[in-house]
């Protein structure tokens, strides 16, 4: 009864309805539009599964301890194993070599620039990413740091043809040439420490050199112990480092940006929580344009003010009206809503360059609308909207059913 007598509210109002829809619209899209950003860069979607259990190292950086002298960037395998190897709450860590673009292609002659990452086989553990044919390397060619490569299934076919049919084929790799022994999946770059194209072993034999075999080119990527929580981690990684560096005579390491995957992301400092900012920004962009909402529909509750009278008349409670009024909206909120919600995927589908890769999309950078339609986004949707019904129809609601019932009858 009470959904049939909104809709017919929207047939007798037509000019209102679809003002607040739309109003409801932009707002709504707005507000999902920061949400989903938000969300992308650090919920836990495939291949990056751990975000909020990982703390990440940075290069670091070392220098001489009298005089702060001879700094220079970077840790090396033997450095981040001493630091990170033996902490009680890591549950797995990764130890990653340089990121580099290199030419690679199925001979010297034929190829294209892509995106080589050095990895041992914890990679492979902590990162969803799914095998199309072949396998990772195994403990054996890593240790011997084997000529053999991983690539990812766009490039196969580039190649050879297929996933298939480029196991066990040679690919050159910075013009030296590798076996390939796995085929992945394609990872899109919007996964930052999950993406690559070419995916190698790294030589642990041969990456320290100088300040007491501190400096190399590796970064750890920690896994936390679930119950361990990433700043009881970044304490005890704290800790260690003091260890370290007490047990070295000349030099010192330091590593001054270990973070969280959403730090890593947004706000690198104390001074500004991601979480807090993104909420404030989004009840800005939803509490402004609900007063303005709430402006037309307390014009309209004026109009309608003399049917509530007759229905308080005959022992219609100020409870069951106002309960009629919210659906009612809410009923014009939801349609706003779904509206929004489809804008607000249509703008950062759009806009994925800018918003999502803060302007620098490289690679593979290809963004699925199944990120945009997971069971939380749309629980979101639904609870922004009936906030935002709350928020622009409480109070004329409240006042309109307020109103005396004799002073509505004699029009005062």
């Amino acid at each position: 009864m009470i959904f049939r007598q909104a809709f017919a509210l929207l047939r007798q109002n037509p000019f209102f309805s679809v003002v607040s829809i739309i109003g409801t619209a932009v707002s709504i899209a707005f507000v999902m539009v920061v949400y989903m950003v938000y969300d992308i860069q650090t919920a836990n979607i495939r291949p990056e599964l751990h975000r909020d259990r990982m703390v990440y190292s940075s290069y670091g950086y070392s220098y001489r301890k009298a005089n702060h002298s001879n700094k220079n960037t970077g840790m090396s395998y033997q450095a981040a194993s001493r630091l990170f190897g033996d902490l009680p709450g890591v549950e797995l860590v990764t130890y990653m070599g340089s990121t580099t673009m290199e030419y690679c292609g199925v001979s010297p002659e034929k190829g294209r620039r892509c995106q080589r990452r050095r990895v041992d086989l914890n990679f492979w553990r902590l990162y969803d990413i799914r095998f199309v044919a072949g396998r990772s390397f195994d403990q054996q060619e890593f240790d011997a740091y084997a000529d053999v490569v991983v690539i990812a299934e766009r490039l196969a076919r580039e190649a050879f043809g297929s996933a298939e049919e480029a196991l066990g084929k040679s690919f050159f790799v910075n013009f030296y040439p590798k076996r390939v022994v796995g085929v992945t999946e394609d990872v899109s770059s919007l996964f930052r420490f999950a993406y690559g194209e070419v995916w190698t072993p790294y030589n642990v034999q041969e990456s320290a050199w100088g300040s007491e075999g501190l400096l190399g080119g590796f970064e750890a990527m920690v896994l936390c112990k679930p119950g361990v929580s990433p700043t009881e981690m970044k304490l005890q990684i704290e800790n260690s480092l003091d260890r370290l560096n007490a047990s070295l005579t000349e030099y010192e390491l330091i590593l001054p940006d270990l973070s969280t995957y959403t730090e890593r992301q947004f706000f690198r400092n104390d001074f500004l929580n991601p979480v807090i900012t993104f909420i404030i920004l989004g009840l800005i962009l939803l509490i402004v344009p609900a007063i303005n909402v709430s402006g037309l529909i307390s014009s309209q509750m004026s109009r309608r003010l003399s049917e509530l009278a007759v229905r308080k008349a005959y022992g219609a409670s100020r409870s069951t009206l106002m309960w009629q009024l919210l659906l009612e909206n809410l009923l014009l909120a939801f349609i706003g809503a779904l509206l929004g919600f489809l804008l607000s995927c249509l703008l950062l589908w759009l806009g994925k360059d800018w918003m999502l890769a803060g302007g620098y999309a490289s690679g593979n950078f290809e963004v699925s609308i199944w990120l945009f339609l997971r069971p939380a986004v749309f629980l979101t949707v639904l609870g922004v909207c009936l906030l935002f019904n709350l928020l622009s129809v409480f109070i004329p609601a409240w006042n309109a059913t307020c109103r005396p019932i004799a002073e509505v009858i004699n029009g005062e």
